[in-house]
């Protein structure tokens, strides 16, 4: 079947057995729209359908409205349905994200409560903590004030100490000042300790210098609370400086120390041999008999054949062997231009050239040479010239 629109011949005018059959100019027909059935093989009959053109132009138009409208409802159906799988993976999307963040916050919210309460455990082990600690500030601030008393024991005692060993060796010091020049350095040191203590300042010291009220070391803490922190500080800060003064003024009483202690090793002081003087220093008459008179340079002290004969004073041997008229000889440099000698001895220990010590055996008594006896004949002389040994002869062995 299939639909064939008259037209005019004017329009179409091959088609010649149409216009046969329909009448163009028939007002009528203008107005219907034939259609030609076309027959089967069977019954072999054709046959027409006149429609109605405005039926027809109506049909076409709802055609093509409902055509419209479908194909609008099948556009809006497809994007719905994008927009369904897109709404749908969006979804998904959402949902897993929602999941994560849910397990996230789950995890968060049993973080924050472990941290709350491990934060609640760490404020009651701080509290704790912060007792001990305040107990363990109180123990050491009392450990402090003790160590602090017995500090200041321990300087104290060192402060007696130091002026006993100073008292000793002034002392034993001032048993020598016989010697003259021991004497003068003594002097000269008493002097220098006056002004050394006269001028001792805080900022040569570099702390302050301000004793208390209780004199030094003149009163004794029996009860270590009855004292302040301040107090015990300013006993401390004291008896520091007090140190410090005695450690400058031992300082300075080692410096005479070392200068006095070469006269105390080396001074010729000591009795050669004891005994007494049996023929002293000077003019005298001759021990041979005869007349005349001679110089004796020396002192005579008798003693048994073989006595010990000791260095009077520590020096180099500067001459051991014999000479003409006194024997067997000794003659020791002592410094400062102080030389002694040992005659007429029956044997010599001491060699030439040998450091010998205050007190050393360097020869034993006998009567070599020109001599009357046994006996030592002892001479000191000072830059080469004989002086009495009288004034020498301070100390027995």
């Amino acid at each position: 079947m299939f639909f064939r629109r008259n037209r005019p011949e004017q329009q179409r005018p091959a088609v010649k057995k149409v216009s046969k059959l329909v009448n163009s100019k028939s007002h009528i027909q203008k107005k219907y729209i034939s259609l030609m059935l076309v027959p089967s093989y069977s019954t072999g009959k054709t046959r027409s359908l006149r429609i109605p053109r405005v039926v027809l132009y109506g049909f076409i138009v709802v055609f093509f409205v409902i055509f419209a409208v479908v194909s609008g409802f099948y556009v809006r159906s497809v994007y719905f349905q994008q927009r369904a799988r897109s709404l749908g993976s969006y979804y998904q999307e959402t949902q897993g994200a929602f999941d994560a963040f849910r397990e996230e916050a789950e995890q968060v919210q049993s973080d924050l409560i472990d941290a709350t309460t491990q934060m609640y455990e760490q404020l009651s082990e701080e509290q704790t903590r912060a007792q001990m600690e305040m107990y363990r500030q109180e123990r050491r601030h009392q450990n402090t004030l003790e160590n602090m008393w017995d500090l200041i024991e321990e300087i104290e005692d060192q402060i007696r100490d130091l002026e006993e060993d100073m008292q000793g060796i002034v002392s034993g010091l001032s048993t020598r000042v016989i010697i003259p020049p021991i004497a003068d350095l003594i002097t000269e040191m008493e002097e220098s300790h006056k002004e050394l203590r006269e001028s001792l300042m805080p900022q040569v010291l570099g702390v302050a210098y301000d004793p208390p009220a209780v004199g030094f070391l003149s009163h004794n803490f029996t009860t270590l609370p009855s004292f302040s922190e301040d107090e015990l500080l300013g006993r401390l800060s004291y008896i520091k400086t007090e140190v410090e003064i005695q450690r400058i003024l031992l300082d300075d009483l080692e410096v005479y120390n070392e200068a006095i202690a070469p006269y105390l090793l080396n001074y010729p002081t000591l009795w050669p041999v004891a005994g007494h003087i049996s023929s002293g220093f000077g003019w005298r008459r001759n021990p041979f008999g005869g007349s005349g008179r001679e110089h004796h340079n020396g002192v005579d002290i008798p003693a048994r054949k073989g006595t010990p004969i000791r260095a009077a004073g520590g020096g180099t041997v500067v001459f051991a062997g014999w000479r003409a008229g006194f024997g067997n000889t000794i003659v020791i440099d002592h410094g400062n231009g102080l030389k002694t000698k040992y005659a007429h001895n029956t044997s010599n220990e001491a060699q030439e050239g040998e450091r010998v010590e205050r007190g050393e055996i360097i020869a034993y008594v006998g009567s070599t040479g020109r001599s009357t006896g046994p006996h030592l004949h002892y001479e000191v002389h000072r830059n080469g010239s004989a002086i009495n040994p009288v004034a020498f002869l301070l100390e027995h062995f």
